[in-house]
């Protein structure tokens, strides 16, 4: 174990790394197909375009998955075949339809943090499949010391922090990690109930807290995670 904790950041994947609603998109094409009323589908497919455009609400979704999981419940879908429609969404992509970019500067924040000695986890919910070869292409791969797939965030988001706390030496000082994301329930929450920093990426102004920062895109978070990489135990909670 090392002497000196290594400081960590978490980084989400959709919605942090990966920006664009096509993966959605394309997630909520394959669901369509799964389902016989098409006159419902539809308006399911109109308030989701709604709900990404800002202009609706849906429930207390922080994103377009969680606006699907709500606007398709009444379907009762089973959750093999919603799972299934899930990784067939990501073969697309990785076959190269629809188009997401990653946001501006990450490469040179990555490099920054690194180069303060931060080691950088990427933790999704999402396969490998479409992701890998998406980070590859934009240059993050490169730049991340460890991918963890199929977390399945928020159930286990807790086990895989505290499993990375004790990896860097930090157990007892869990302000070494950060955790980056746009849906506070499975990137922000269980960092903060650990003692950790969260970043919430809070695109559709939820206001939800506790967080150490928030800002609608991860670029404005760019200054307060770059000043915790250079003092992890000097950046203070600020519980709002």
């Amino acid at each position: 174990m090392p002497d000196q904790p290594t400081p960590t950041l978490v980084l989400d994947f959709d919605g942090t790394l990966c920006l664009g609603d096509d993966p959605i998109h394309l997630f909520a094409d394959e669901l369509s197909k799964l389902v016989d009323d098409h006159e419902s589908a539809a308006e399911v497919r109109r308030r989701l375009e709604a709900f990404l455009d800002g202009r609706e609400r849906v429930e207390d979704a922080e994103d377009g998955y969680h606006a699907l999981f709500y606007l398709g419940a009444p379907f009762a879908l089973p959750p093999e075949e919603v799972a299934a429609a899930y990784r067939r969404s990501r073969e697309r992509m990785e076959a190269g339809e629809g188009s997401a970019y990653a946001p501006e500067g990450i490469v040179e924040l990555l490099d920054d943090v690194r180069a303060a000695g931060v080691r950088v986890v990427l933790v999704t919910n999402a396969p490998s499949v479409g992701a890998v070869t998406w980070l590859t292409g934009v240059r993050i791969a490169e730049r991340l010391d460890a991918v963890i797939p199929d977390a399945g965030k928020p159930a286990r988001m807790a086990e895989h922090l505290s499993t990375l706390l004790a990896q860097s030496g930090a157990v007892d000082s869990p302000e070494y990690l950060a955790s980056v994301g746009d849906v506070w329930v499975n990137d922000v929450e269980p960092a903060m109930q650990l003692g950790a920093r969260g970043f919430h990426i809070d695109r559709y102004g939820s206001g939800r807290a506790p967080s150490t920062a928030s800002a609608p895109t991860i670029e404005e978070l760019y200054p307060v995670i770059r000043a915790w990489a250079q003092d992890p135990v000097g950046l203070l909670a600020s519980q709002t």
